[in-house]
């Protein structure tokens, strides 16, 4: 190949991960506003496979809503995880924190029409942290992964314990 064609390939290079950087940044860039995760706070209830799920999220306060996750078979608390969200130069993040631990990376909000979609593709699994309403009391949160696979479950609005 000549030194031209290999001069126009690596420009072509160059530029096109430039243009990505510049769309990730625009993407990334973009503010949501705390009335999109509105829907969330209080208590739902579901099933994933065999498991009984139990969540719960706070209001907004401080800047900062906390969840939880509780995951019971047959009765016998199995597994729990803890979640934040938290406003990160101008960006709501999503903090997960599998059995207590956290998440090396956060999950900002990268889209909120009819769903609310919390996307990291640096991350192993899941790069998506997804919300969708189903009326005032139904959530169907899914995980999805970089190759398009994808898990889902149904919650629904429960009384919160007292």
């Amino acid at each position: 190949m000549g030194a031209r064609k290999r001069n126009l390939r690596a420009a072509a290079a160059v530029a096109g991960a430039a243009l990505l950087a510049s769309t990730t940044a625009l993407h990334a860039q973009t503010e949501y506003p705390w009335s999109d995760v509105a829907f969330l706070p209080g208590c739902w209830s579901g099933t994933m496979g065999s498991l009984d799920m139990r969540e719960q999220w706070t209001e907004v306060e401080g800047g900062v809503m906390l969840g939880t996750t509780r995951y019971y078979r047959d009765g016998t608390l199995v597994d729990f995880e803890f979640a934040t969200m938290s406003e990160i130069d101008g960006a709501i993040t999503l903090w997960p924190y599998p059995g207590g631990n956290r998440s090396p990376r956060g999950f900002p909000l990268v889209r909120s029409e009819g769903e609310v979609v919390f996307e990291n593709l640096e991350h192993d699994f899941p790069v998506r942290i997804i919300y969708a309403r189903d009326g005032a009391d139904v959530l169907t949160p899914r995980i999805e992964g970089r190759d398009g696979s994808s898990r889902g479950w149904t919650l629904r609005r429960v009384a919160c314990p007292g």
